[in-house]
Formats: structure tokens, sequence, C-alpha cells
């Protein structure tokens, strides 16, 4: 019979803790911590923690275990175990939405130099042009990382644009040194969530990473063309009801001035309306005007006289079209008056 294998006391303390700290919160994700230091570590748990984020390190091994037992209360809080690899992980809890948290992380990162053996993530390229550096032995540590360094006038320079490292491929020793002289900070230092669980989603990192503005661009374009929408089909929401009723409203009052029906809400426009046909047709009565009349018509000349000039003069031509107009109107107010006047 195989031996059961021993067991260390702190490691059923390590997961039964670790399990805990997975029920404590309503989010769980796998973060990726490797490069970084204990200093920056430090920082960066604190400032996490002002945002109601938590993080909780350990061995993988027993992180997965710990993810493994705390299903069995949390249903699908073991999926974050797909998110795992061969690097040094880090969980996280909080009660903020995983892609605030992805976002949040994001912006905390860093360039920090490189100190050799690291992949670039792009093309380093070190620009042409003077160092800071005066003449002097720096100019072979240069050389030696393959700069195209030369001293010109007593000072160090790069001679022409050159590609320091490419794009995959691994930054020596000697490449970061001399990347650090130049003050080129090569490597992006940060936390990275591979993954969330929310309580009902497990998240990747390529679904978190979204643009936030774009987002929330798109978001509110669709908003405006589905109110759009709904408002031109007299779709019945929440959001349209009190629009849709002010068109009404209006629609309707504009039709009850237009066909002359007397209700509270058009009686001041329909005799306003009648107002004035009635003193168009009284300005062609001349002096059958009676005094009230004439009163009335003076009141109105003078109300006239006093409106401010255009700004802009039209042309004769403008001015033509505009007496046709005036004839025109002047007709169908006398028209319109005689009709208030007389039913």
């Amino acid at each position: 019979m195989k031996p059961e294998a021993f067991v260390a006391d702190w490691k059923h303390s390590e997961v039964s803790e670790i399990q805990e700290f997975i029920q404590g919160s309503n989010v769980v994700g796998l973060v990726d911590v490797t490069g970084i230091g204990a200093k920056q570590m430090l920082t960066m748990r604190a400032s996490l923690r002002e945002m109601g984020v938590r993080l909780r390190m350990s061995r993988n091994r027993l992180l997965k275990l710990a993810l493994t037992e705390a299903s069995k209360s949390k249903k699908g809080v073991d999926q974050v175990i797909d998110a795992f690899g061969p690097r040094q992980l880090a969980l996280l809890s909080s009660d903020e939405s995983p892609f605030k948290i992805f976002q949040m992380l994001l912006e905390s990162q860093t360039m920090a130099p490189a100190k050799g053996g690291e992949t670039a993530s792009y093309d380093i390229v070190i620009e042409k042009g003077p160092t800071a550096f005066p003449a002097g032995p720096i100019v072979g540590d240069f050389q030696n990382a393959g700069f195209p360094a030369a001293i010109e006038k007593g000072k160090i320079v790069i001679r022409k644009k050159h590609t320091a490292v490419a794009e995959g491929d691994v930054i020596s020793a000697e490449i970061a040194s001399a990347l650090e002289k130049l003050e080129i900070y090569p490597i992006t230092v940060g936390m990275q969530l591979l993954g969330a669980f929310d309580g009902e989603t497990f998240y990747l990192s390529d679904v978190l990473d979204i643009d936030m503005d774009e987002f929330r661009g798109k978001i509110q374009s669709a908003t405006a063309q589905s109110f759009n929408l709904a408002f031109n089909t007299c779709y019945f929401t929440g959001s349209v009801i009190q629009p849709l009723l002010s068109k009404a409203h209006n629609d309707a009052l504009a039709v009850a001035v237009s066909t002359a029906y007397p209700s509270e809400s058009t009686i001041k426009a329909l005799l306003s309306k009648a107002h004035g046909a009635m003193l168009g047709v009284a300005g062609h009565a001349g002096d059958g005007a009676d005094d009230e009349l004439k009163e009335m018509l003076g009141n109105a000349a003078s109300a006239a006289k006093a409106a401010p000039e255009p700004v802009e003069e039209e042309s004769s031509s403008k001015d033509d079209e505009d007496d046709e107009e005036e004839e025109e109107a002047s007709e169908e107010d006398t028209a319109a008056g005689l009709g208030a006047l007389f039913g």
C-alpha cells in the first residue's frame, strides 16, 4: 500500500487563508507580477489597496488548490485556473468591475531599465545625435553594445539612427547597461490582469483589454440612434414618452390655430391673429376708421418704426419680391379680417 504523502501544516493553513481571501470579494482575478521588485510591489499594493483592490501572493500550486477548494462554495471561480502559466502570479480580489480593474492596473504600469536577458516587446531604437556625455571611456561601452558611437567636438555622439534590439530579440547585459546610460527604459513594469471571474462570467485579458474612450463613444452613439429610432417610430418607452407627448402637444396646437379652433390653449393666439387681421383691414379704411381704430393703427405704426433696422441691406430685386409678398399678405390679412369680423 502506497504511503500517504505528508503535507506540512503551514500549507494547510496557507490554502485555508487563500480560500477566505477568494470568498471575501465579488471579483477574483489572476495577476502576473513577474519582474516586479519588492520595493515597487509594496508601492503598487498600497496604491491598489486605496482603490479597493487586494493582492495575495503564494506558490502557484497552492493558489490552484485554494481556487479548486473555493469553487465548492463559489461556483465557477476555479475557471481562473485556466489563466495560469509558468510565471510569478498573484490572486486579486475586489468588488470593482473586471474591466475597471484591468484599466487601473494598465494605468499603473511604468517603464524601467533593462537588466539583461529580457525579450524586447518592440524595436528599441537609438536616435542620431549628441549624448550628455563628454569624451571618455563611456564611448567604449556604447561601441561594445554595437551602438555607432564616436567622439566629436569633445562630446560622445551617436552618428546614425540605430536599432539596438529588434522586437522579439533578447536584450544583452551590455546593451541593457548602455541603454540605461542613455536613460532609455524599454521594460514595462506593472501588474497585468490575466483573467477575472465576477461571480457569473470568466473574462480573459484579451476581452478585458478595450479602449474605454472608443467604447464610451460607441455606447453614446448607439444610445442616440436608439432614441431617434424610438422617437421617429413613436415607440413608447420611459426615455421618449415625454418628448413624444411634447411633440404631439405642439402638433395639436398648430392644427388648432391653423383651423381657428377655439380652446383654452389657442384662444390668445387666435385673438391676436384676428386683431392683426382687423388692423390690416382698418389700414385700408382711411378716414372711415373711428378714433379708437386710428389710435390702434398709430400705436402699431410707432411699434413698427421703433423696431431695429436689419443689419444687412438686400438687393433691389429682393425688395421688389418682398413688396409683392407684403401685398399678397395684406390681401390675405384683409380677407381673414373680413371673415373674422363678419363670420
